[in-house]
This record gives structure tokens, sequence and C-alpha cells, in this order.
């Protein structure tokens, strides 16, 4: 009979996350990940066929983990303004998963735009900004979060810096502004 392993899949998956979250996906080897768990690099492949797997899994980890910190409480007056600045704050806070998530290739996977869980977030523009029409109000998502994006961006690349009221301003006024605008344009 194979001897037990001590370390589990779960264990494995939760120091890979950690090492990317902590040092960046470029920190993620076997070599590394046997490190953070403190065994041989069996373990790891007792579990998974390949690193390729164990990325995979660390990834699908950061996406739950965004999902869930995108839904923080706000003082934001619009569901729009807090997910903006959730995800910037997500940018702060987390810029090795910011940049794990957001700033690399995924091999394939649906851009941001096409991600089901922005629904909430449209219909939240939608209600608010009593703008007609699913066209438009996607324009107002897209623009909107392409703006929070670039500020995201070059906050995790440490590019620029803003201070939270500057950044709650910088949102306010682009959201009103293509409010504006296409409530002239219709």
């Amino acid at each position: 009979m194979p001897p037990k392993t001590r370390i589990g899949k779960e264990e494995i998956a939760d120091a890979a996350f950690g090492l990317i979250r902590k040092k960046g996906q470029a920190a993620l080897t076997a070599k590394s990940l046997a490190a953070e768990l403190k065994c041989s690099t069996q373990p790891v492949f007792w579990h998974f066929e390949n690193m390729d797997e164990v990325k995979d899994c660390a990834l699908k980890r950061a996406e739950d983990y965004f999902a869930e910190y995108l839904k923080k409480e706000t003082s934001a007056d619009n569901p729009y303004k807090s997910i903006g600045l959730n995800y910037i704050a997500f940018a702060t806070e987390e810029k090795q998963l910011f940049r794990l998530l957001y700033m690399s290739d995924k091999g394939g996977k649906p851009d941001i735009m096409q991600w089901d869980g922005n629904r909430p977030f449209i219909l939240g523009v939608m209600e608010k900004s009593g703008i007609k029409g699913d066209e438009a109000r996607e324009k107002i998502f897209r623009e909107m979060w392409l703006f929070s994006h670039g500020i995201a961006t070059m906050i995790a690349t440490d590019t620029a810096f803003f201070g939270k009221d500057e950044i709650d301003s910088m949102l306010s006024d682009v959201y009103q502004g293509l409010v504006l605008k296409l409530k002239n344009d219709n």
C-alpha cells in the first residue's frame, strides 16, 4: 500500500494562491511551492498532473476572491461607482492578483466585458442613470469600466498615485458626463 500523502490538494492550491498573491505569478514554480509547503515536489505532482493545472487552480481561486472583493460595501451613491471603487481598491491592495487577472494573458478566457458577474452592475447603471436602451447603458458601463481599469492599472504598476477622495471624484465626474451626453444625444 502506498504511503498516505500528508499534504492535500486543497492545501497545495491554497499555497499556490498565496505565493501568487505575495510574490506574483512568476514566483509560482514546483520548487517554490514545495518550499512554501515544506515538502518535496512529490505531493504537488501526486495531486496535479503538471504546473499548468496548479496555475489554473490558483487562477480560479483568484477569480473567486476578486468576485467576492467586488461585493464589499462602500459609501458610493450608486452601484457602478461602488464596483469602480472596489476594483481600484483591489488593484491597490492586491497588486499581484490584479496583475494576474487583468494584466496577463489568461489563455483565451473571456474578457472582463463578457463576464457574467457584470450583469448586476449593468442593471444598477440602468436603474440609477434613467438612460433607456441596453446599448446606451452598456456604453456607460463599458466606458466607466475602461476608465476605472486605467486608474487601477496605473496604481498596480506604481505609475500613478491617487487618494480615495480623488478617485471618488474622478469616477463621479466621468459617470455624470457620460449620462449627460447620452441624455443629450437622445
